[in-house]
């Protein structure tokens, strides 16, 4: 599939056959975290599988799951990979605290612009959904406001290590809305992609 399939395919999609998906494929999907970008290569992005129903399901009903109940159906419980995406800040301070590190930047750790722990992980993120839809798959990517605390329960985050959010992904339910609701929302390329200046 060429790239720009793949980027045409792409959406949230709320709608998923509790099918389960060969291990090969989940395998080949995880393991994009090997080529997403790492700050240094500090790798501090970290996904954690789960296929388990039980498990699934507890996700789903902490994620309040019976609120996107639609055509009888729950999308995250129905979606039978999970992947919580996280990404931990103690690796990248590490990193840049190592000799090479602290050469570069005088002596002392670097000024971190932006969270870039955050920066790679998200990136990490659109890889996974994207790695999906090349499987011939679909997927979604959901939070909670919580899920620092649920994650930490039911799956045993470490506490330095932090979810940014939950990756769906399965083969493709009727979606609940026919094309994007949300087109008469979209902005103008205009106002998105500025060229020379703001």
């Amino acid at each position: 599939m060429e790239f720009r399939d793949i980027l045409a395919k792409r959406r949230m999609h709320r709608a998923f056959l509790p099918e389960s998906i060969p291990q090969e494929q989940i395998d080949r999907i995880a393991r994009v975290i090997f080529r997403a970008p790492s700050g240094g290569f500090s790798q501090g992005g970290s996904i954690v599988v789960v296929t388990d129903e039980t498990k699934r399901h507890e996700i789903a009903h902490a994620f309040g799951d019976e609120h996107y109940t639609s055509q009888g159906r729950n999308f995250i419980a129905d979606a039978p990979v999970h992947m919580v995406i996280s990404a931990n800040e103690t690796l990248y301070h590490a990193r840049y605290n190592e000799p090479d590190k602290l050469a570069a930047g005088g002596g002392v750790e670097i000024t971190w612009p932006v969270p870039y722990w955050f920066v790679d992980v998200g990136a990490l993120m659109m890889l996974v959904l994207l790695a999906a839809i090349d499987e011939g798959l679909a997927s979604a990517f959901v939070g909670h406001p919580d899920q620092k605390r649920i994650f930490g329960e039911l799956l045993g985050l470490p506490d330095e290590v932090v979810p940014i959010g939950l990756a769906l992904i399965g083969k493709p339910g009727d979606a609940p809305f026919p094309g994007s609701r949300m087109k008469e929302r979209q902005r103008s390329e205009g106002s998105l992609i500025h060229r020379g200046r703001w």
